[in-house]
């Protein structure tokens, strides 16, 4: 009699996906947190005032552009300027400053606590793209020396009405101890450069008399491109030059200093550089208004009138 015998047959058993979905989710998790990471920093650069979203034609930059708070770029520039700066070695000697202000070692951007800026549409942008804070910035587009002298009201106060220059100044900072002047863009096509600066000492002497012991900046007309389109036969680089030249001697006149502004904007071919170009060959993009602020911070005069002015 046959024995019959009976066969298991195994089945292989089933691998386990746990180990896979496991590993698959954590991928998909770290991919979402990734971009979210990814929108979030994109979200926050493009929200911020660049050199690209502002390169418009000027005859509406400033006035249809929203105006943006101060968004940390002045610290920002102020302590990658500084950085760089401690790592270079500099020889520099202690001078008395007369007229023209030397290159010196960054300053701390704290030094324009008391620094009121005084300009036309230039300086508008040194608020608009946040490189100095609104208080310290008094400037509107179309301004000229005219309107100065005159007390016209030119300049928007802190509660949206129009001012005169001096009593704006009051608003903005009481008893300035910088001020800044970069006036002279508008004048130079309807005025002879004589007249420009005959006007622009009177408001020299209205700012000595109300605030004596300010220290009183007036900055170069800054450059334009060989192509820009303010160029007419009474705007001309040469008219601009010719300008600055008398500046900076009616600045010896009045005893108060000269800054060269114009020197860090401008090519080998005495024209603006094209990368600071906001698009009509006059006015400049937020890299330009960087380029002014670290000659601000690079060109200052210590209170007692010395420089601590590096040898080349």
């Amino acid at each position: 009699m046959k024995r019959t015998v009976q066969r298991r047959v195994v089945r292989p058993k089933r691998p386990s996906y746990v180990p896979f979905l496991t590993l698959l989710a954590s991928i998909l998790v770290l991919i979402g947190v990734l971009t979210v990471s990814f929108l979030f920093f994109l979200f926050s650069d493009l929200s911020r005032p660049s050199v690209d979203r502002f390169s418009l034609e000027v005859d509406s930059i400033f006035q249809k552009v929203k105006e943006f708070p101060a968004v940390g770029d002045t610290a920002a520039v102020a302590v990658a300027f500084s950085q760089t700066s401690g790592q270079e070695q500099y020889e520099t000697e202690k001078v008395k400053v007369d007229t023209l202000v030397p290159k010196s070692p960054a300053a701390s951007d704290s030094y324009f606590d008391d620094a009121i800026f005084i300009g036309d549409s230039i300086s508008v942008g040194l608020r608009v793209y946040g490189v100095l804070p609104t208080q310290n910035v008094l400037a509107e587009q179309n301004v000229n020396i005219l309107n100065l002298i005159n007390g016209d009201a030119v300049y928007t106060t802190t509660d949206g009405q129009k001012s005169a220059v001096l009593p704006a100044i009051d608003q903005r900072i009481k008893n300035p101890g910088k001020i800044y002047i970069l006036i002279g863009a508008n004048g130079i096509p309807g005025l002879s450069n004589e007249a420009h600066i005959k006007y622009y000492a009177q408001f020299i002497d209205q700012l000595q008399e109300k605030y004596p012991d300010a220290m009183i900046y007036a900055e170069s007309v800054t450059p334009i491109t060989a192509d820009s389109k303010y160029i007419r036969d009474s705007f001309t680089t040469e008219k601009i030059n010719d300008f600055n030249d008398k500046l900076y001697q009616m600045a010896q006149e009045k005893g108060i200093y000269y800054l060269n502004v114009q020197e860090v904007l401008m090519d080998d071919t005495g024209h603006l550089i094209s990368d600071y170009d906001a698009g009509d060959g006059m006015h400049l993009k937020s890299n330009g208004h960087k380029a002014m602020y670290e000659y601000y911070l690079t060109h200052t005069v210590d209170a007692d009138g010395y420089a601590n002015k590096i040898v080349e």
